[in-house]
């Protein structure tokens, strides 16, 4: 820490509100430092304040990171619908996804991270209700609980539907 900010400014903790009047008995004016209060570390605070920023500039560049291909310029602006967290640990689970046309709470992906795919279980849609495809899907489910998360299909494309989307 430098020595610019040993104490803090004396306006940090002025207020506009009028102070209730004090005793005479109990006022010392012997102590000038009174309006200089030395200036907590974060250790002392047990707060960073300026974590907020930093941790809003690494899910910004995560976002970024999601969302970059190969071969492609990467944008100053990353876009996604949402992020998407387990529902039971909250962990991140997608940085960058679209949301469903038609159903409000499913996402779907392309780039995911926490996430386990079990390739030995392949499911499939009864072919009565299926369309002219058939095509498979495999259990995703978090790297950290174990909570079935999403399912991917064959072109490796992730469609969540027990997230939180923030």
């Amino acid at each position: 820490m430098n020595s610019q900010n040993k104490y803090y400014d004396t306006v940090y903790f002025d207020s506009d509100q009028e102070e209730e009047p004090q005793h005479e008995e109990s006022i010392d004016h012997s102590n000038s430092d009174q309006d200089q209060r030395k200036q907590l570390t974060n250790d002392e605070l047990l707060y960073d304040p300026h974590q907020d920023e930093k941790d809003e500039a690494w899910v910004a560049a995560q976002i970024k990171q999601a969302t970059t291909y190969k071969g492609s310029k990467p944008d100053n602006v990353a876009r996604t619908d949402a992020i998407l967290s387990c529902p039971m640990c909250f962990s991140p689970l997608c940085y960058s996804c679209q949301r469903h046309e038609s159903y409000s709470n499913q996402f779907r992906a392309m780039f995911v991270t926490n996430c386990q795919v079990n390739k030995k279980e392949r499911y499939r849609y009864p072919e009565s209700t299926s369309s002219a495809t058939n095509e498979a899907y495999y259990v995703v489910k978090c790297d950290t609980c174990d909570t079935h998360v999403a399912m991917m299909d064959e072109d490796e494309v992730y469609h969540f539907f027990n997230v939180i989307a923030n």
